[in-house]
This record gives structure tokens, C-alpha cells and sequence, in this order.
């Protein structure tokens, strides 16, 4: 630069009240104006003709600030960054935005442009440290939640925390694999919230349903009374009238084996079409009430509950458990969920959807499913399987779990490439399997809140 162009540089950037460096890519600096010794702390005249590196170990709190610069220089390279820079024990943020200093074609320096950015970045950090205490306390009354539903149910406690618990381990594979990304975002704590949310809605089912252990459920108790109460008044007819005492005998009979098979029905795992049949010959048994009235043995209710073929609900009630996703879905409408949350509430309603458009609520399918949907499907059907604390059926050991889910796959239900990756993963064992359960696991949730952290 002649003296000529060097004046008509200085007197543009000598009044500007962001700082201007021109470093040549020797490393030195050959000009600066007064901001920019201003937002270094010291004065022109120390600045100019020293090399960066040089300043670097006088400002030793600084590396970052002035490995910006290296760097800048030696690759000769824009950058747009805020750094932190430290002085006098206070801590302000730089912003530095550098370009080049042209002669024709030829760069002949580089320009670095220094702007005091403190004050928006604390802004930044405060705002988001607001933003971090809103999501702990969200997480904090998502688990209250959780809890409060799950503690309805003293048959699925645990059914939240252990999908929970299978999911972070699978999410901890995938970033080991370098994978994660492949998939979903980094910041996992949204999905592990939909997970946490997933069965809100139960809280809008009754218990009686939501817990119903056994086909009659509380009805059996109303069956049996009825039952005893007829063969009270038989044995009481059977002594005033002895011209009826074998048919009254054979009534006795019949109601009493119809009890210990209605008990036998009540609890076992499926119906065979033989089982059923005799329960309709048995339906047509009548009962005598205290009053001498003839009634039949079960109500429409307690035979539609009788003869389920599996499990213990009847159409209708299967329909309300079912309902719990479209409860979920009108709860968590209620609140606004932003940015990366946004997802939670589709994701935590579409559990039960499958590939092939035969889940619910929506029967949606394919591509319309996202991945953690799928994902959250999958775990939900294995903890589901496996779970040892379900009244109306036994658990089934992992390798049958994942023989059903891999059949649900052939079938065109669930996602095959998840399923084996989640199996490959390891996170579905339990620890007295050699699966590694001492990591805390509350890393995505500590994630959300670090990550904009300075």
C-alpha cells in the first residue's frame, strides 16, 4: 500500500467506531484504528508492527481471539465468529468479521473488522438460561405426570421409564456409531419427552379399564353372588319340594360347574371355539334372585366379558384404552410446544400407528410415519411384551418379543431397519444381562439444557 492509499485508508477507518485491523499475511499488523485498541484494552502504537502470535502470549486469557486471526491469515480465509475476550477481569464477547485488502486481483492483506458484542450476546445466554429453567421445569412436571398416570395403573408403574430407559440406550448407540443424525436431530431431548408424554392421555381412562386384571373384572364378584344365591334357594326348594328334588338336583349341578368353569374362563390367556360354546350353553342357565325371581345367569355385559377371545376388554373397552392416544393428542394441543419441540406432541400421539395404515388414531402409514414415531412404536410393543407386571398375561422372554415384532415387520406393521438396529444396539437387555446400566441417564435432557450454554 502507498502512502497515498494508506492515507485515504486511515481517514475512512480512523472515525469508525468498530475496530479495523490490517494484518499482512506475514502475520503483523500494519494498521488498526483506535476501536480497535479500545477493544483490546491498550493503545495503537503497541499494536502496530507486532505479529499476532506475538500478542497472543501477551494476552494469554486470549488464545481464542487471536487463533481466529492466525488462522484467518495463514489460510487466508472469511470468518464471521464471536469470540470471547477477556480484560481486566471482565469478560466481553467479540465479534470478528474479516475480509481482504485487494490490490487489482492480488490480496495483499487481510482485513479484520472488530465489533463489541456483549451486550446481545449476554442477552443470548440470559435468555437462554431462562429458556433452560422453563424446560426443567417442564421435564420436572412431565415426570410429575408420568407418574401420577402411571400410578393409577398398579399394573403398567413401570411401562414409561423402562421405554425411556431402552430409548436413551439406543440413542447412546447411535451417536457410538456415528449414526444419530442419520436419523433424527442431535438434541434428542424432544423425542425423550414424546416418550415421557406418550400415555398422558391414560390419565383420561378410567381405572376400571385401564386395570382390568381379568375378562368380569370387578363383575365376577356380582356373578358369583348370583350364582351362590341360586343354589341357596335351591337347597331351600329342594326341602319343601321332593317331587322336584333330581331336577333340582341337576340345576344344582349344572350352576355349580358353571362356576368353576366361569372362573377357569376368567383368567386364562385365549378362548378356544370349544370354550366358547359351552360358555352359551352356560349363558342360558338361570339364576333365582332372593325374591324368588328367575333371571338369567350372566347380564349382556358379563357375557360379552366372559367370552373375549383374548385378553380381558370387550370391543368397547378396547375402544376406550385405544381412545387414551386421541386424549394424548387433545392434551398436549393445550400446550405450546416450539423449536425443537415442536414434534413432541406427533410423535407422542402416533404410537399406535402402523406402516400399513391399520393402527390408530389416524390411520396413517408409510412415509406419513415419521422415524421416531417408528421408533417409539417399537420400543412400546417390546416393553409391552416383556413386561412382568401385567395381570392378564405373563411376559414373554426377549427373543420371543422380537420373533413377534419381526413378524409384525413381515406383515408390513413396523419398520424392519429399526427393529434390527435396535436389536444390533443392545439396549433392550437388562443389566443382570452385562448391559452397561451405570451411565446416568438423564444425558439428552442435561444435552437440551448445556447446548446453548457459553
Amino acid at each position: 500500500m502507498d502512502n497515498n492509499e494508506r492515507y485515504i485508508f486511515e481517514s475512512i477507518v480512523s472515525d469508525m467506531s468498530d475496530g479495523v485491523f490490517v494484518i499482512g499475511f506475514d502475520g503483523k499488523i500494519s494498521l488498526c484504528n483506535k476501536a480497535a485498541a479500545d477493544a483490546l484494552n491498550t493503545d495503537n502504537n503497541d499494536l502496530i508492527g507486532k505479529s499476532v502470535a506475538i500478542l497472543m502470549n501477551e494476552f494469554e486469557e486470549n488464545d481464542e481471539f487471536f487463533e481466529l486471526l492466525l488462522d484467518a491469515v495463514y489460510t487466508k480465509s472469511k470468518v464471521i465468529k464471536t469470540v470471547p475476550f477477556r480484560t481486566d477481569g471482565q469478560m466481553r464477547y467479540l465479534r470478528v468479521t474479516t475480509s481482504f485488502l485487494m490490490k487489482g486481483e492480488e490480496k495483499i492483506a487481510l482485513v479484520a473488522v472488530i465489533s463489541d458484542n456483549t451486550d446481545p450476546v449476554e442477552l443470548f445466554i440470559h435468555n437462554k438460561r431462562l429458556a433452560n429453567q422453563v424446560i426443567g421445569l417442564m421435564n420436572s412436571f412431565v415426570e410429575v405426570m408420568v407418574t401420577e398416570t402411571e400410578e393409577r395403573s398398579a399394573y403398567n408403574a413401570d411401562h414409561t421409564k423402562n421405554m425411556v430407559r431402552y430409548a436413551v440406550r439406543y440413542l447412546d448407540w447411535l451417536t457410538g456409531q456415528g449414526r444419530l443424525t442419520e436419523f433424527t436431530m442431535e438434541n434428542t431431548a424432544p423425542f425423550i419427552m414424546s416418550i415421557w408424554l406418550h400415555d398422558i392421555g391414560k390419565l383420561l381412562v378410567p381405572p376400571e379399564i385401564m386395570d382390568k386384571p381379568t375378562r368380569l373384572g370387578a363383575s365376577l364378584k356380582d356373578v358369583m353372588h348370583r350364582i351362590e344365591i341360586t343354589k341357596l334357594m335351591l337347597k331351600t326348594k329342594m326341602m319343601t319340594s321332593a317331587d322336584k328334588k333330581d331336577e333340582l338336583q341337576k340345576w344344582m349341578d349344572d350352576i355349580s360347574e358353571a362356576a368353576n368353569f366361569i372362573n377357569i374362563c376368567n383368567t386364562v390367556g385365549s378362548l378356544d371355539e370349544a370354550s366358547r360354546e359351552r360358555l352359551k350353553k352356560i349363558s342360558e342357565l338361570k339364576c333365582i334372585t332372593s325374591d324368588d325371581e328367575v333371571v338369567p345367569l350372566f347380564t349382556a355385559y358379563e357375557y360379552e366379558s366372559i367370552t373375549v377371545v383374548k385378553g380381558t376388554l370387550t370391543k368397547s373397552e378396547r375402544m376406550m384404552v385405544e381412545s387414551h392416544v386421541t386424549f394424548t393428542r387433545d392434551l398436549l394441543a393445550k400446550m405450546e410446544f416450539r423449536g425443537d419441540y415442536r414434534n413432541v406432541p406427533m410423535w407422542a400421539a402416533s404410537h399406535h400407528e402402523m406402516l400399513d395404515g391399520s393402527g390408530y388414531p389416524d390411520g396413517i402409514k408409510g412415509e406419513d410415519i415419521s422415524w421416531e414415531s417408528r421408533l417409539l412404536t417399537i420400543i412400546d410393543i417390546y416393553e409391552a411384551l416383556t413386561a412382568k407386571d401385567r395381570p392378564y398375561k405373563p411376559p414373554v422372554t426377549p427373543e420371543k418379543a422380537f420373533a413377534i415384532l419381526r413378524d409384525m415387520c413381515g406383515a408390513g406393521k413396523l419398520d424392519r431397519d429399526i427393529l434390527e438396529s435396535f436389536y444390533e444396539s443392545g439396549a433392550w437387555r437388562d443389566c443382570e444381562d452385562g448391559f452397561n446400566c451405570s451411565r446416568p441417564q438423564r444425558t439428552y435432557r442435561r444435552k437440551a439444557e448445556i447446548m446453548y450454554e457459553v
